[in-house]
């Protein structure tokens, strides 16, 4: 969730070299309705006549020919499927919008099928989920330090240094102007959520003149440095916390469920958690069977809840059952985030490739001393999440490649009018984050939601009507337009 001054001169660097052929695509059917197809890209942008990786894309074709053209989206992450996201979740899009664009999305470099970073095993996932997120005795931090190390051994194993050093949002966008040279546009359409807005700026500064039109929902600002962004996320989770208390509270079946005075509940709750509580889970036994649950997994499993109102309800019931000495849900819900698929217990690469392009987007502390002092500082403005949030970033300290960019203001000078998205209680993704990316960008306008929740356009029809108007006609809503939450 870093900068772009840094990929204004990788993007200069990039774009030189021998020239090669245009990338072409082959589609083939795949997954019943929809196409397949492997697009080509050079490891080293600087060496394009060196080794290629395949990016894995997908497409669903417009129901009425001659379409404008295609949609480009990506879901976010860094290391979420753009394939698993277009096949899950395509019949959300409405009837116009089908009709007038093929919808297409891919998997990133080193994320999903396309050529994926594995640092863990299953099993090395499910320990890592476990790590003491808030470390603070010397013996904790040895651990943390220690499992952080070994994480990083993990990459190395599978990956060259080379590559590993390739996994940046800045090839990303490279990878994405090669895609859209192949799909035959002369300029691209995208949808990008979450961490897929900072893929959209980056490519902007680097392509300005390649859109066509832009949504970027649920925004990252490109300005912020580690600290910052980690303490203003913190703080969102702390906010959505707080306001499920206040809904549980109000909530007859959430008092019932879980507690009357709900936010001393779960502080007593986290905290014998912090204090070495382990409790079973009793998983299927595709899915790991018996589990231990402890404070790191507990954790993520709250926050894993707190990404949508919908999910609060389940929270409560986590919460109650944690109490009863029962961490299934927590866990099911922790492993899930971790990419766990339902199905068979395998998981996917998501928590590696997330890790490794985090590190390369953007400084992280590099010794001990600044991440126990950045803990200290964020525990103050978010005691349920923000020590966990400084310490998470801790395998950076030991990549195997240097950060490419740095904290800067996003520019994009020559690029058209660009959709910003935000939402008024996002925890992921704050609210102020889109403001400011609106007011960086030239000719951004804001469309506000109010409510919880991280993203947007499935959480609002009024939105979902605004950025389906602009990506068909490029009229943007009206200044100051703000919608409600359904």
């Amino acid at each position: 969730m870093v900068a772009v001054a840094g990929a204004l001169l990788l993007g200069a660097c990039g774009c030189g070299g021998a020239a090669v052929s245009a990338p072409t695509l082959s589609w083939h059917g795949c997954d019943a309705k929809f196409e397949c197809a492997t697009l080509r890209v050079p490891v080293s942008y600087s060496d394009r006549r060196g080794p290629q990786i395949p990016i894995s894309v997908v497409e669903l074709v417009a129901t009425r020919p001659h379409p404008i053209g295609d949609i480009v989206f990506n879901p976010g992450g860094p290391g979420a499927s753009g394939v698993q996201y277009l096949e899950g979740v395509a019949s959300v899009f409405p009837s116009s919008l089908r009709a007038r664009f093929n919808l297409v999305s891919f998997d990133p470099r080193g994320v999903g099928s396309s050529e994926p970073l594995q640092c863990l095993t299953s099993a090395g996932i499910r320990a890592w989920v476990g790590v003491n997120p808030t470390p603070a005795t010397p013996r904790q931090i040895a651990r943390v330090v220690s499992a952080s190390k070994a994480f990083v051994r993990g990459c190395e194993r599978s990956a060259s240094r080379a590559f590993i050093a390739s996994l940046s949002t800045a090839n990303n966008a490279r990878d994405m102007d090669r895609l859209r040279v192949a799909l035959g546009q002369s300029k691209l359409t995208y949808y990008g959520l979450s961490y897929g807005t900072f893929l959209g700026t980056v490519y902007a500064e680097m392509f300005p003149k390649h859109i066509r039109a832009m949504v970027l929902d649920g925004a990252v600002d490109p300005a912020l440095d580690a600290e910052t962004s980690e303490a203003e996320q913190g703080a969102g989770f702390e906010t959505d916390l707080h306001d499920f208390f206040a809904w549980c509270a109000r909530h007859s079946s959430c008092r019932v469920d879980f507690s009357a005075t709900p936010a001393q509940a779960f502080t007593a709750l986290m905290a014998r958690f912090k204090r070495g509580l382990v409790i079973p889970a009793h998983l299927r036994p595709a899915l790991g069977g018996e589990e231990r649950v402890n404070y790191g997994i507990a954790l993520l499993g709250v926050i894993t809840t707190l990404y949508s109102k919908e999910t609060w309800p389940f929270l409560a019931q986590a919460l109650a059952a944690a109490e009863n000495g029962d961490g299934t849900d927590l866990a099911g819900v922790a492993y899930s985030y971790a990419g766990l698929n339902p199905t068979d217990g395998s998981f996917s690469n998501i928590l590696s490739a997330n890790m490794a392009t985090n590190c390369l987007d953007r400084p992280a502390p590099t010794t001990i001393h600044a991440y126990k002092a950045l803990a200290s500082r964020l525990a103050k403005s978010a005691p349920d999440f923000g020590a966990a949030e400084a310490w998470g970033t801790l395998p950076c300290a030991y990549w195997p490649a240097r950060a490419q960019m740095r904290p800067a203001a996003a520019h994009a000078p020559g690029a058209p009018p660009i959709l910003v998205i935000g939402s008024t209680g996002d925890p992921a993704t704050p609210y102020a984050w889109a403001k400011a990316l609106a007011q960086q960008l030239p000719r951004a306008t804001l469309l506000t939601r109010t409510g919880p929740g991280h993203t947007a356009y499935r959480k609002s029809s009024c939105i979902r009507t605004w950025a389906d108007r602009y990506l068909q006609t490029l009229h943007m809503p009206p200044t100051g337009t703000v919608c409600r939450s359904n």
